[in-house]
């Protein structure tokens, strides 16, 4: 299993980049959060990886956040989950909001991700929440939780909305906003916008 490769970074994109070690480059699959920290062209890099093998497929997956690591190798886990679909998903959401959607079973956030659907997401969430909460209960209580969200959706159901309409309300919101925005101008557009208060 190749686990880590360490040499010099000979070409990087969104979705890939060669490493050169001891004459062999190797070709390595990533997510856009990875390319993002990616020192330059010539430079020196070392990188975590996974070798993905299915029948005559192989691929070199990698990551320079161990964290991203874990929830890759988990969406691997889940039917109908692909290398792609899993890269996609890192690509989309930051590691801390895909785990707060898949614990707090935001479907309609998650289906957002190119390539899926409702039922997928639903599976996801079946079968990746109870092994996020857990991570969380060991660590900072819950360590992939945004607490905006959170305190946003306690006053929400303090005024008697129910999990599903603040969900639904969410779902109609943009990532980036929400973490952009104040949490009382955010409680504000939800009610003003979305429930018409």
């Amino acid at each position: 299993m190749i686990s880590k490769i360490t040499g010099k970074l000979l070409y990087k994109s969104p979705s890939k980049i060669i490493v050169m070690t001891s004459g062999v480059g190797f070709e390595i699959l990533i997510s856009i959060k990875t390319y993002e920290k990616l020192p330059d062209i010539e430079s020196n890099i070392d990188i975590d990886t996974h070798l993905y093998v299915k029948e005559d497929d192989l691929k070199l997956i990698g990551f320079l956040d161990l964290k991203e690591k874990d929830l890759f190798l988990k969406l691997l886990t889940v039917s109908g989950i692909s290398v792609r679909i899993a890269l996609s998903s890192l690509s989309f959401y930051s590691i801390d909001d895909l785990c707060r959607m898949i614990v707090d079973s935001d479907v309609d956030f998650i289906k957002r991700i190119p390539g899926i659907g409702k039922k997928l997401a639903e599976r996801i969430i079946i079968e990746l929440r109870e092994k996020l909460e857990s991570i969380g209960s060991k660590e900072d209580s819950l360590i992939f939780a945004d607490s905006k969200i959170e305190e946003i959706k306690d006053a929400l159901r303090s005024l008697g909305y129910s999990n599903q309409e603040i969900n639904n309300a969410f779902s109609r919101l943009d990532i980036q906003k929400i973490k952009e925005s104040s949490t009382q101008d955010i409680l504000k557009t939800i009610l003003k916008e979305v429930y018409n208060k």
